[in-house]
């Protein structure tokens, strides 16, 4: 999720740039790099736990979204542990792929082929990203735990020629103001959509070779990459249940409208990559057989952009329209409705008495779409912070702590029960720790930095720490 436009006297304080300015470079952080780098062999529990594979029929899952080096599932921080414990352990852990920082070059020649043997390169930039992937995917398969992967709003630079270099000083994350889209920015300059959006393109055979990557073997003998040839799996031998190949598009991603896009709008561009993607999936899907590749979970919509907003497509006119262009289409391939609940959490029911899934529900099932259930694979409840300084640590503090973690506790107790009698299958909670920067939804509170350099969580921790954990119990 990015929050909304950045003052011009504050550029660039979107997540994206919080987490590169909360400590190493984007590619360790998306993927939790640093703090998985130990975590090279799974460990047990440290207490039993129930699997998340196969919860109570009817029962929402429970989730939770872990992105930066502050958020690894690892014992670090106590993140693990505390994920695993309580009266309700967490069912579904959400990670981070960043395609930017694990496929910088265009493969040449280019091919899909190039591009299996250029992200399996035992020495290529993807190795070290990837097997820190892989030690904390298969860290959570050995916990129980399922798994959903989902790629971050970065785009390599080479898979949009048509409009040429941009300058990186343009960039937020560097300063710059970004590109407005039609007065939507700042939006990085990464997040911009791909020229090929067909099932031989590239974006389509970077979502293959995850569905490859991290398909569920059975056990069979790991492999060093997957093949197009058809041989799947991963050196850790690490699955995920589900694939989450876009996010918050109508909020992160430019231009909101192109004449390339079908319609001229990003809903015929999403729709066109909905199914590129659920096309590329089934090929490692296999029905209910092995190896059986991930199912899918899209568009990821951020309902925090509503009629009015400066930036981005409202959320309700582009999931209407996501479904319009869609009409007609039968998925080869599981494929689940997912959106984000941040203002449903923060401001509660509409005007019309109505949360925004609720409204979401009725969208899918007047368009006739196969499961009109909603899967909300990131939310939670964002706090409004003040600026305290230019520096790092603590550039920013929660406004009102007391009142704001308070309220914290009430929202995200009040939209879980509320979203539980709905047919929603999932309810994902962003973050464990925040870095102390703009965007914060954590439920410990913001990691600090103590003189020695060690990484301390927040103590006391907030009480939704608290809270959290017997959620659904």
């Amino acid at each position: 999720m990015r929050s909304g436009p950045v003052p011009p006297s504050e550029p660039g304080l979107t997540r994206r740039a919080a987490l590169a300015r909360a400590g190493a470079g984007a590619a360790l952080l998306l993927t939790g790099a640093a703090g998985a780098r130990a975590a090279t062999t799974p460990t047990a529990a440290t207490a039993p736990v129930p699997p998340a594979a196969a919860p109570a029929a009817g029962r929402m899952l429970k989730g939770i979204s872990l992105i930066g080096a502050i958020n690894t599932y690892s014992d670090a921080l106590d993140v693990r542990p505390y994920l695993l414990s309580g009266a309700r352990p967490v069912d579904v852990v959400g990670l981070w792929a960043n395609w930017t920082s694990v496929q910088p070059v265009a493969p040449s020649p280019f091919t899909e082929a190039q591009t299996y043997l250029d992200l399996s390169d035992p020495a290529g930039a993807a190795a070290p990203v990837l097997a820190a992937l892989d030690a904390q995917i298969a860290q959570a398969n050995a916990d129980g735990r399922s798994v959903l992967l989902t790629l971050y709003q970065s785009f390599p630079d080479w898979t949009h020629p048509s409009i040429g270099p941009l300058d990186p000083a343009d960039d937020p994350t560097a300063g710059g103001t970004g590109r407005p889209d039609l007065g939507q920015g700042p939006l990085a300059n990464d997040a911009r959509i791909p020229d090929d959006r067909s099932t031989t393109g590239p974006w389509a055979w970077f979502v293959a070779y995850l569905c490859a990557r991290y398909a569920r073997t059975g056990g069979a003998p790991p492999t060093a990459g997957p093949g197009r040839g058809g041989s799947v799996g991963n050196p850790s031998g690490a699955h995920v249940d589900w694939l989450a190949p876009m996010n918050e598009p109508n909020l992160t991603w430019w231009p909101q409208a192109d004449p390339s896009f079908p319609g001229g709008t990003i809903e015929g561009a999403v729709a066109t990559l909905m199914q590129t993607a659920a096309t590329v999936a089934a090929r490692y899907r296999n029905g209910d057989a092995l190896p059986q590749g991930p199912a899918l979970l899209m568009p990821g919509t951020a309902d925090v952009v509503s009629t009015g907003s400066t930036h981005g497509t409202p959320w309700q006119p582009f999931t209407a329209g996501v479904l319009s262009a869609l009409a007609g289409w039968t998925p080869a391939t599981p494929v689940g409705w997912s959106q984000h609940n941040y203002a449903d959490v923060k401001h509660g029911v509409q005007a019309s008495g109505r949360w925004r899934v609720e409204d979401t529900v009725d969208l899918l099932s007047a368009h006739a779409w196969p499961d009109p259930a909603v899967w909300l694979t990131e939310g939670g409840y964002e706090f409004t912070v003040r600026r305290v300084g230019s520096g790092i640590p603590q550039p920013y503090l929660v406004a009102h702590p007391a009142a704001a973690t308070a309220e914290q506790v009430r929202l995200l107790a009040a939209n879980w029960a509320a979203m539980a009698r709905l047919p929603v299958r999932l309810w994902t909670q962003y973050q464990v720790n925040d870095a102390d920067v703009r965007f914060q939804s954590g439920l410990r509170g913001p990691v600090t930095i103590d003189p020695a350099g060690a990484q301390v969580p927040h103590d006391p921790p907030y009480p939704a720490y608290a809270l959290w954990s017997g959620l659904g119990a």
